[in-house]
Parts: C-alpha cells; structure tokens; sequence
C-alpha cells in the first residue's frame, strides 16, 4: 500500500513538472496557452470568414520578457501567425485579438511585425529556431528535441549574414525546446545527456536557417551549465 502512495505521488509530482509554467485561458470557443507568462498559441481563433484556425506566437512586443504573470504580456501586442489552409506549407501573419471570456480573433495583416525589426537587430539562433516551422515540426519528436537540445548547449554558432555569434547554457537550451514543444520547462531537458555533441541532422537544419557551428576552440561557448 505504501509503494502504491509513493509511486502515486511521483506520478504527481511529475504531471505537476510538465504543466509547470503552462496555463490555457478560455475565451468561448478560443483557447490561449500562455507559457510562463508569454502567449504561446492559441486555438479555435475566429477568422472574419466565420471559420476558425490554429495560430503561434511569432513574437513579443519589443523589451517584453517572460513573467510568472499571466496577464503580463497583451496577446494583441504580438505578432502571430496561422496556416493557410488552402496550402499546407504556407503562412500568414497577423495580429490576435482577445474578447474576454466572449472568443478570439484573427486578424490577417501579412506585414505585421515588419515595423518592430525596422534597423538593426542581433542575429538570434533562438528567435530563428521558433520562427521556422520546420524545426518545430520535427521538434514534437522526443529524439530530435532531445539531439537539439544537446546541440544548443555550450556551442557557438555564427551567422553568416552578419558574422554574429550566438551561444547558451544547458538552461536556455532545455527552455528553447520547450517552448518549440509548447510544453513543459527547462527541466524536462536539462541534463538531458550529450551536451556539446551536435547530431549532424540537427547541424543541417540550423545550417537552413543561415547559421554555421563554430568548431575553432578558441571561439566556443564557456563549457559551464
């Protein structure tokens, strides 16, 4: 009986783990997952057609950062994007709006976004890996979430565009993966095993996005967690 308790509440505990940081507000129909207090996606969005879509999160307002807040950062300050269904690798910007406990809605606007990057921004690994929708298709798979996970921590990758380099620590990346899976925390990935090893299917799809894996010893990352 005692081993049916214990066994019971770690199974608690780790339910507990990966909803940590995830809470989904109900607006009628409309459903936005917030992931540590950023917008994450929503589902069931009204389009003015009187159809629904899917859609994510593509970016924060500028200075934004994520909270323990729910309310911390307005979805309509967002820049968000849908499928268009017609042509299943095809997507369109726009903007979310909340209607309180009534629905949401999307708002097709293809430019939006374009006037927050006008002038000169770092180069970033990160916001390009949750701007390709390739990399979060193949990052529902645990083993791939799992060899990128590895790849990000304690490497340094360069941008070829600008030469800008960009590296983190095994927390970031365990973050990184989460947020592409759309569950879970930093935890469920880090110590996660192969730290540094970066798989070569992992190093072609990076390689898509316009960045190279600095293997020069003198410009790695610092090998600290």
């Amino acid at each position: 009986m005692d081993d049916d308790r214990d066994m019971k509440a770690r199974s608690d505990s780790m339910v507990a783990l990966l909803h940590r940081g995830r809470i989904e507000e109900r607006h009628g129909a409309g459903v936005l997952v917030r992931m540590h207090g950023r917008p994450h996606r929503a589902t069931g969005c009204l389009l003015p057609d009187g159809t629904t879509t899917e859609a994510r999160c593509l970016a924060l307002p500028e200075g934004a950062r994520d909270t323990g807040d729910n309310a911390a950062i307005d979805p309509a300050a967002c820049v968000w994007q849908r499928r268009l269904s017609s042509r299943a690798l095809l997507a369109r910007r726009g903007r979310l709006i909340v209607k309180p406990g009534v629905a949401l809605c999307f708002l097709d606007e293809p430019k939006t976004g374009e006037e927050v990057f006008a002038g000169p921004r770092p180069a970033s690994l990160e916001r390009d890996l949750a701007a390709s929708l390739q990399v979060i298709e193949r990052a529902r798979s645990d083993v791939f979430a799992g060899l990128l996970y590895a790849a990000l921590c304690n490497t340094t990758w360069r941008h070829r565009a600008t030469g800008g380099t960009w590296s983190c620590s095994w927390r970031a990346s365990g973050g990184i993966v989460a947020h592409l899976r759309g569950e879970g925390d930093y935890m469920d990935w880090y110590c996660h095993g192969g730290e540094g090893l970066v798989d070569e299917c992992v190093l072609a799809e990076i390689e898509t996005l316009g960045w190279a894996l600095v293997e020069d010893d003198a410009d790695r990352a610092d090998p600290r967690p």
